[in-house]
């Protein structure tokens, strides 16, 4: 299973553009990934946003995203670091996807009854890493948490 993710973000050959959209689906989940194992606690509710991200933004079909969750999850066990999926989002998405990232990984962290201050961090760093500006850091936080309190 994580032969198959690293194949996806370290390929022998040039990539597809089918297999670049691939990329971006993956590489979001190992980030949301790592937003709900931060506090050591990874609720079913966060699993259930990271499926419906993948699913009602990405288009993938309910087996295949509970497949990449999976394979998110393993990823980030054996994970050193954000950089070879922050360094694909960088170079795939544009500011505005970028800052609907930041929002969705604030969404994870907000599923299971407020955030823990762990996740907070996680998402500062990954922001950062997306040159995704403070305040549209803290506007997405807002949102999301705007959303949860109405869910």
């Amino acid at each position: 299973m994580l032969k198959t993710l690293q194949s996806l973000f370290f390929p022998d050959q040039p990539a597809t553009e089918e297999a670049l959209e691939t990329r971006v689906d993956a590489a979001v989940a190992i980030l949301l990934m790592e937003v709900a194992r931060a506090d050591f606690d990874v609720a079913e509710e966060e699993l259930d946003v990271i499926r419906r991200t993948l699913v009602d933004d990405f288009g993938m079909e309910e087996a295949a995203a509970d497949e990449l969750v999976h394979r998110a999850a393993a990823e980030v066990d054996d994970s050193t670091g954000f950089f070879p999926f922050v360094r694909l989002l960088n170079e795939r998405l544009d500011q505005t996807q970028k800052r609907q990232v930041i929002e969705t990984l604030w969404r994870v962290a907000y599923a299971d009854a407020g955030k823990h201050h762990l996740e907070e961090s996680v998402i500062r760093q990954i922001a950062d890493l997306l040159y995704v500006p403070h305040s549209e850091f803290i506007r997405a936080r807002v949102r999301a948490e705007e959303a949860s309190a109405s869910s």
